[in-house]
């Protein structure tokens, strides 16, 4: 059995959000680390192609190596608005057992429709247009209050997806809101 291969900087992908767009559904494409600082170029995708009136949004993980936090705050907030607006069908596809494994430790998995790799929601055609058509997604970076602003509504957004998520991110959050300029205050429980 040889050793695994250790990933160099050089192999490691640009986190990067990608997305396209072809008969009312459009595909998102995380790759790389989702962070906190790509949170905001994912936002800017979903919420464009909701804009957009796209019927079907397909969030694919596959190149996604890890996510953080605000990232995964970034996800619930995207299910929870269109749970509310009815306006959208939403899936993730391709989620390693870590990611999926991540997103059960926060609860995630009762708001979000998720596949596993290989795995494909019923109907859910050919991606090959998409993925052809996959353009990169530019977004202003936050910074200051504006960033924390961002953080907090994500983790905020956490605590309202699972309760038990308040007690994970009172910290952070108490931390976001003085950062914000505001007085440190412990997020009200469900």
């Amino acid at each position: 059995m040889s050793d695994p291969v250790p990933q160099t900087p050089a192999s490691v992908p640009a986190p990067r959000i990608l997305a396209a767009s072809v008969d009312g559904c459009t595909l998102v494409a995380v790759v790389g680390k989702a962070t906190f600082r790509l949170a905001p170029a994912f936002k800017q995708a979903t919420q464009a192609a909701r804009l957009a009136g796209s019927e079907m949004i397909v969030v694919d993980m596959a190149q996604c190596l890890s996510m953080d936090s605000t990232f995964m705050g970034g996800m619930a907030s995207l299910g929870f608005a269109v749970q509310k607006a009815k306006d959208a069908c939403l899936v993730f596809i391709n989620l390693s057992p870590p990611a999926q494994g991540l997103l059960k430790g926060l609860g995630l998995l009762r708001l979000l429709r998720t596949y596993p790799a290989g795995s494909l929601p019923e109907g859910l055609g050919g991606l090959d247009a998409l993925v052809a058509n996959l353009q990169p997604v530019a977004a202003d970076e936050l910074g200051g209050s504006d960033l924390a602003a961002f953080m907090y509504d994500a983790h905020e957004t956490l605590t309202r997806a699972d309760p038990a998520n308040v007690q994970k991110f009172k910290d952070v959050l108490a931390y976001l809101k003085q950062d914000m300029g505001g007085p440190a205050a412990a997020p009200k429980t469900c």
